[in-house]
């Protein structure tokens, strides 16, 4: 009974573990706990499986950023950032001055430290006027 029982567990492990391992947990560390529940309802509400929904939040973020559509395929294509990592990029990119490659290249050196790591470089700290526009983008955008 208790091999069978071994066994049973093993092809469970076996069968489901790569439909958990497909799901990427999205953690954005922004040190913000309404800005990373924003990002992560982003993500699951666009997600790069939908083509039409990815599309429509390409364009309306091109749209709403007044920069080239293909900057933004960019983010996703290149970089290969989800629907949250692309808004943030923009949206920082848009209040900061700093340029979106410079603000996407921070992230994708820094992905495992987060958003904070990379606000934090670019010295936009909680509270601060550009900090609360990037929170409100966010914020809108779900």
């Amino acid at each position: 009974m208790n091999e069978y029982r071994y066994t049973l567990i093993v092809l469970l492990i076996l069968i489901a573990g790569p439909l958990f391992a497909s799901e990427k947990l999205f953690l954005p560390n922004t040190g913000d706990t309404v800005l990373d529940e924003s990002l992560v309802q982003i993500n699951k509400k666009i997600n790069k499986k939908s083509v039409r929904k990815l599309s429509q939040y390409t364009q309306q973020l091109a749209n709403d950023f007044q920069i080239p559509l293909y900057r933004v395929e960019e983010l996703f294509n290149v970089y290969e950032f989800t629907a949250a990592d692309v808004l943030m990029s923009v949206s920082i990119a848009d209040v900061s001055g700093e340029p979106l490659k410079n603000v996407a290249g921070l992230y994708f050196k820094n992905k495992q430290s987060g958003w904070k790591a990379v606000l934090k470089q670019l010295m936009i700290s909680p509270g601060s006027k550009v900090y609360q526009q990037i929170k409100k983008d966010a914020v809108a955008t779900y």
